[in-house]
């Protein structure tokens, strides 16, 4: 009688055992890590081109196609910056450090361009880019302008592609 007794007891804790690891494994419902429902892909800002005067850039660019919608009223455009001395070597392979100067609100354009004054210290080697940040995603970077800014000596220089 005590046998049929702990081997009633020993089988109910085995199928306990049985029951828990099954189920907690294969009766959730998750078969892999969570995925973040779709939207569609930040476009690219294509087309940077400057223009520089005095001690200031204008940057324009182009967006391939409107925004609608809650992406078009929640999106700006960010203008980053890097820049160093003119004294210091060039070294081609090493990293750009950028910063964020400039956030531009988008606006609905009929062309699709769009444009933003940056201020300029002489003596320094530039690089810009701009980026479409919307609902807290960032597009791609557009293609970097890059040029230097000679001290005290006022000229016009400009590039588009």
């Amino acid at each position: 009688m005590v046998r049929g007794a702990v081997f009633s007891v020993i089988m109910l804790i085995l199928a306990g055992i049985f029951f828990l690891f099954g189920f907690s494994y294969f009766g959730c419902g998750i078969k892999g890590p969570p995925v973040p429902p779709r939207q569609p892909p930040v476009p690219a800002v294509v087309d940077l081109a400057y223009q520089v005067a005095d001690q200031s850039v204008t940057l324009t660019w182009y967006l391939p196609g409107p925004l609608f919608g809650k992406q078009a009223t929640h999106s700006t455009f960010g203008l980053y910056r890097s820049r160093t001395a003119l004294a210091e070597p060039v070294c081609d392979g090493c990293p750009l450090v950028f910063e964020k100067v400039v956030t531009v609100p988008y606006v609905h354009t009929d062309t699709n361009r769009f444009s933003t004054d940056a201020s300029l210290d002489p003596g320094y080697r530039y690089v810009f880019k701009v980026r479409l940040e919307t609902d807290g995603r960032t597009g791609p970077d557009s293609n970097p302008v890059q040029f230097d800014h000679m001290p005290d000596v006022p000229f016009e220089q400009s590039e588009t592609p």
